[in-house]
């Protein structure tokens, strides 16, 4: 990895600090060393000369000392670097191997599962204010079906059967008693759902989350969703128009109603009118600009399963 500008300027600081200090503790243990000899004073009986030199020395080996452990207790960086490298070497080399290993399997290896898929085609339903008994009935009742069924059915595509992890039990009793839990059932129905939380390649093992979502009306029936603009003219595409159009659809279910991806990206054109044909044929013929809506087809909940809408076509005013 090259360098950049900034790592140069801190790698350059840093050896001048470490020559600064050098040259101070140099100075220092020599002045010291000097005074000693000009005293002549002696230590175990050595001659003064060499009591001065040991002085020197010991007084810059301490100072050096001092100056080492103030920096190893004031910066991490430091410490890491004293008594963790080896560690973070190794940690280090793990995750390029860890890196190379994902590259190889997303560029040959066969995907099975996308991160934040629908991992069930069923969910499971807490009842508004259902009492915490059952409601972990229901919890523990819809987690067991999830894994009777993906390893029913993905370890027929190519992956390693779903271990329930230990004590899971007791994780799903502190999950769903939670008082957040608590409160978003005192508003509304609560969908239990099975997603994927990676992407899962041949010979992965299985893994799967569960999400709750609160069953809340996101959007009324006959309510304008979202419209375009498209000129008219014999270069108007009606399908590109209307994918276009389910596009932007698809980013107000998500950023707006804040459902997830396999409910958001599931926009279902129910309805259109006119037809395609004759939509076509208005844009061919027509003039100015044409306005593209799209209607909610029914009530939308997450329970409706995606984003059932009704397209129209219309000149602008």
């Amino acid at each position: 990895m090259t360098p950049t500008w900034v790592d140069v300027i801190r790698g350059s600081g840093t050896i001048l600090i470490i020559m600064a200090v050098a040259g101070a503790i140099a100075y220092v243990g020599d002045r010291v060393g000097h005074q000693v000899g000009r005293r002549r004073l002696t230590l175990f009986g050595m001659r003064p000369r060499y009591t001065s030199t040991i002085v020197a020395v010991g007084t810059g080996m301490l100072i050096a000392f001092i100056v080492t452990l103030a920096a190893i207790l004031a910066s991490q960086q430091v410490k890491t670097a004293f008594f963790k490298l080896n560690a973070l070497n190794t940690e280090i080399q793990q995750l390029q191997s860890r890196e190379q290993e994902l590259e190889s399997k997303v560029s040959t290896g066969q995907l099975i599962v996308r991160v934040n898929s629908l991992m069930v085609p069923f969910y499971g339903v807490v009842p508004k204010n259902e009492p915490l008994d059952k409601r972990l009935a229901t919890v523990k009742t819809f987690y067991d079906d999830a894994v009777d069924y993906v390893n029913a059915n993905y370890t027929r595509q190519g992956l390693k059967k779903y271990v329930p992890p230990a004590g899971i039990t007791k994780k799903l009793h502190d999950t769903f008693s939670a008082p957040a839990i608590t409160a978003a059932l005192m508003q509304s129905d609560l969908l239990l759902v099975a997603t994927s939380d990676q992407n899962l390649y041949r010979n992965d093992p299985i893994h799967f989350e569960l999400h709750v979502i609160s069953d809340i009306r996101r959007f009324k029936k006959g309510g304008v969703i979202a419209s375009l603009v498209i000129p008219a003219g014999s270069s108007a595409n009606v399908n590109l128009a209307v994918n276009e159009l389910q596009n932007i659809v698809a980013n107000i279910a998500s950023n707006d109603w804040k459902l997830p991806p396999f409910l958001s990206n599931n926009v279902q054109v129910l309805q259109v009118y006119p037809d395609a044909a004759q939509m076509a044929t208005m844009l061919a013929k027509g003039k100015g600009n044409y306005v593209m809506t799209a209607f909610a087809q029914s009530d939308i909940y997450p329970h409706s399963g995606g984003v059932p809408i009704v397209v129209t076509l219309t000149q602008a005013k």
